[in-house]
Formats: C-alpha cells, sequence, structure tokens
C-alpha cells in the first residue's frame, strides 16, 4: 500500500539552510555590483548593529524570505490538504448514507464510494477499502489508514465502524451524521470569513506602522537638516537617523513576526505557517515604509 498523508517536513526543512545561504551569497554579489559604496552598512544603535540605509534593509528582507520559503511552502502545502481533507469529509458524509443504503456490505459501499470524492480523501477511502477487504478488521484497517488524519476528520469518519454494528439502525445514525457535517461545514464557513476580515485588518496595521516609520524618519531628517526648528542645532546634530531607521526595522520584525502567528494559529489553525505570514507581513511593512521615504525629496539611501 502507498504511502497516504500529508506532505513531510523533512526535505523542506533540509532545503532552508541551502536556500538562505545561496541567497545571501546570490544577492550580495548582485548589489555589491550595482552600489559598490553603499551595500552593506550597518550602524550601531545603543550597542546593537542595525541596518542604516534601504538597501541593506532590502538584502535583510530578501535573505529572510529565500531562507523560510521552503518551509513556508511545506506548510501552506501541509495546512491546505488538511483543510481540503475536512471538506471532502463532511461533503462525503452527505453522500454516503445513500450509497450505503444501496449496497449490502460496508466494504463495497466504501469501494463505491472512492469515485465519489477527490483526492486526498479519496487516497484515505481506497486505502481503507483495500484493507478491509484483505484483513477483515473494519476498526483495525480505519485506525490504521486514518492514523494521519485530523482528529475532527476521525472522529466523523467513525459512523462508518458505527454503523457496522447498529443493525438495522445504520440509516438513521449516518443520516444524523450527515446533517451534523453539513452544519459544521456551514458554521466553519462562516467562521472562517469573518476571521478572514480580521487579518485584513492586521495585514493593513503592519502597512499603516510601516508607512509611519518611514514618515517618522523623514520628521526626523528634517529636524536635523533645519535650524528653524525648536530643536537646537547641539540637540539636532546628536539625532542618529541611520541607527533610528535600523532599530525602526528591527521592531517591524518583531510586530510582523508576532502578527504572522497570531494570523496562522487563530485562522489557518495551523502555527507553523506564521513562516509564511511573516513573509507577507515583512515585505508589506517595509514596501510601505520605503514608499513613506520615496516622498520627501531627502530620502535616504
Amino acid at each position: 500500500m502507498r504511502r497516504i498523508g500529508p506532505p513531510r517536513p523533512l526535505k523542506y526543512v533540509i532545503f532552508m539552510p541551502v536556500s538562505g545561504i545561496l541567497s545571501l551569497v546570490l544577492f550580495y554579489y548582485i548589489f555589491i555590483k550595482i552600489f559598490p559604496t553603499q551595500f552593506p552598512v550597518f550602524t550601531s544603535f545603543s550597542g546593537i548593529p542595525v541596518p542604516s540605509t534601504t538597501i541593506t534593509i532590502f538584502y535583510i528582507d530578501l535573505f529572510f524570505t529565500f531562507f523560510l520559503l521552503p518551509f513556508a511552502i511545506y506548510s501552506r502545502k501541509y495546512s491546505n490538504y488538511m483543510l481540503d481533507l475536512k471538506r471532502q469529509a463532511r461533503s462525503f458524509l452527505e453522500i454516503y448514507p445513500s450509497v450505503a443504503s444501496s449496497l449490502p456490505s460496508v466494504s463495497q459501499a466504501i469501494m463505491a464510494s472512492v469515485e465519489l470524492v477527490e483526492s486526498p480523501l479519496k487516497d484515505y477511502l481506497a486505502a481503507f477499502g483495500s484493507l478491509y477487504k484483505m484483513t477483515g478488521d473494519l476498526e483495525g484497517s480505519f485506525m490504521k489508514v486514518f492514523s494521519s488524519a485530523p482528529r475532527d476528520v476521525r472522529l466523523l469518519l467513525t459512523s462508518i465502524l458505527t454503523t457496522a454494528k447498529s443493525g438495522g439502525r445504520a440509516s438513521d445514525i449516518l443520516n444524523i451524521t450527515s446533517e451534523y457535517a453539513a452544519e459544521l461545514q456551514r458554521m466553519e464557513y462562516y467562521l472562517r470569513n469573518r476571521l478572514q476580515s480580521y487579518s485584513s485588518v492586521i495585514i493593513l496595521g503592519i502597512a499603516v506602522y510601516g508607512f509611519a516609520v518611514g514618515m517618522t524618519i523623514v520628521m526626523l531628517e528634517t529636524l536635523k537638516r533645519n535650524a528653524t526648528f525648536s530643536l537646537t542645532g547641539l540637540a539636532a546634530s546628536t539625532i542618529n537617523i541611520p541607527g533610528i531607521l535600523g532599530i525602526f526595522f528591527y521592531s517591524l520584525l518583531i510586530v510582523s513576526a508576532t502578527s504572522a502567528y497570531i494570523i496562522a494559529k487563530v485562522i489557518s489553525d495551523f502555527a507553523p505557517r506564521t513562516s509564511e505570514y511573516f513573509i507577507y507581513l515583512m515585505l508589506i511593512g517595509t514596501t510601505t515604509m520605503v514608499v513613506a521615504l520615496s516622498l520627501a525629496s531627502h530620502v535616504i539611501i
């Protein structure tokens, strides 16, 4: 029996340091050719080394993007796989009562249902039906095949086991389970749409935060360059603009990572998708920050 189940993380995790190092070397030589006198530049802010130019910040963004990309691809595939499996299991229970009532055995009903569903549930049902036909152990076959499935999928599909032991009450049990699965599907669809709107608010917040960071740097630069403002020349000259830019960028990374975890955990219900959402939020925040900087004539590069 061929392997069924969600994608495994090993090959993606192994490729992470490879893609990170390759991107580090590749983009270093690209940027050093394009910006030979400006890249990379770091400065000290309260003893903390921070990137002091937007070119260096983009370099760090690209490194994080390529370093996390393999795991982000895996986490997205895994999450979508599990989501499809849950959705198909609920849809399957809406049609299975009709199939089961028209066939004399559970084995025949399961095999007939295989053609009515899509992968990945199709692979599970085909393996389950084949294993049950060979061993005659319904419960053991179910637990072996569906061990990698989400817990709520297993709980729903155990109705197949229950009907096999219920005698003449099989159709009643299946109909009740089918109604429950349909209602659960509607509730989850409504909840997911609500949560998606909340994630939009978080994404917009990161964009606004990045823009605010850029505008703050612009104002500080204006204060430093113009003696007509309330700051004295001595006080203005002590403003470490590159250091403030770098420390704000670090804070943007922290806020992006925290927000990405919230979105992954609450909406996707799979915390490893933090890597994927972190890439999105980091790039959005950095882009709006640079857009804000570019609105002034004295762009910091």
